[in-house]
This record gives structure tokens, sequence and C-alpha cells, in this order.
């Protein structure tokens, strides 16, 4: 008999243009199970999207993955987060916004 692999957990950011666009980044967080693993991994990723939107620094763009886009912070209205697979991904995507980020997103 098989058996199911284990749910991969992931963080999706979605970003909403001004023109009502819609972009999902999808980033596999495999088995990270704590939350000081969670920011090491999610850090680099959020900081840069949200320091250009604030107007932090000199960017004016900012790149996300999964898939690759670049987003003139201009077209941007919104980045939100939410966590997909174990309620353990839900619960660091809430975390997101502890992390001196972004609101929680707990709508699919």
């Amino acid at each position: 008999m098989l058996s199911n692999p284990p749910q991969v957990d992931i963080i999706v950011i979605t970003v909403t243009l001004a023109n009502g666009l819609t972009v999902e980044h999808r980033y596999p967080i495999g088995h990270v199970r704590n939350q000081q693993e969670f920011e090491r991994m999610m850090d680099p990723v959020l900081r840069a999207p949200v320091e250009a939107m604030m107007g932090i620094g000199r960017a004016k763009a900012f790149t996300l993955a999964n898939p690759v886009c670049v987003y003139n912070v201009a077209h941007v209205m919104s980045l939100r987060v939410r966590g997909e697979g174990s309620s353990q991904a839900m619960e660091m995507a809430d975390h997101v916004h502890e992390m001196g980020f972004l609101a929680r997103d707990r709508g699919g």
C-alpha cells in the first residue's frame, strides 16, 4: 500500500498591483518548525519588498521569486502573506506581522 508523502508547507506572498492583477509567489518552507528558522528564511525574502514600499533607502523596485518578478513600487497596492499546508505553516505566516512586516492574511 502506498502512503501519501507529507505535505510540504508553503508560504505564499501575494502582490496586488494597481491595475488589479494579483501574482502569488510560493516559497516552500519544508520542515521549518520553529520561528527562529522561519525568520532566518523569510527575512531576506520580505525585507527588500517592505523597505522599498516604505521608502526606506533608494530602492524603487523589488524582486520576488517563484515565479521571478521585478515590481516597480509605484504599481504595487499590497503585499499579503499566508501559510499553506500544516497549521504550523499558518502560524508562521501569522508571525510575519510580529517580524515588523505585514498584517495577517488567513484568507485563501
